[in-house]
């Protein structure tokens, strides 16, 4: 799915939501995303509406691990690594590409962690 205003706005609303709950319990992203463009290739939302999640992502007092179930493309993988070593996984099977830089990294196959 990608990074469409409604997904970011609910993304920030449960993370703001799971903070208040408890701000010292980690926070689990789980991600298979295209980022900003649709599976076509079309430009289906703005490049800020990772940004937006991102600066939310800073702003919470909670740890936050991001795990990629499926695919991290473009702006959704910039989510994915945002975490420190340790706090980025990718499941055994999943994609990242990379489309924000001028050259993609494509790993069909990625490891178990990202770091």
């Amino acid at each position: 799915m990608p990074l469409v205003p409604v997904v970011t706005e609910l993304v920030i609303a449960q993370m703001l939501y799971l903070q208040w709950i408890d701000a010292k319990e980690p926070i689990f992203i789980y991600i298979n995303s295209t980022g900003t463009i649709r599976d076509d290739g079309e430009t289906a939302a703005l490049e800020i509406e990772s940004f937006v999640i991102y600066d939310a992502m800073k702003h919470i007092k909670n740890e936050i691990e991001t795990v990629a179930v499926g695919a991290a493309i473009g702006h959704a993988s910039l989510i994915l690594a945002e975490e420190t070593n340790g706090r980025r996984f990718a499941m055994a099977h999943a994609q990242t590409i990379d489309l924000t830089t001028s050259s993609s990294i494509y790993r069909p196959n990625a490891s178990k962690r990202c770091d």
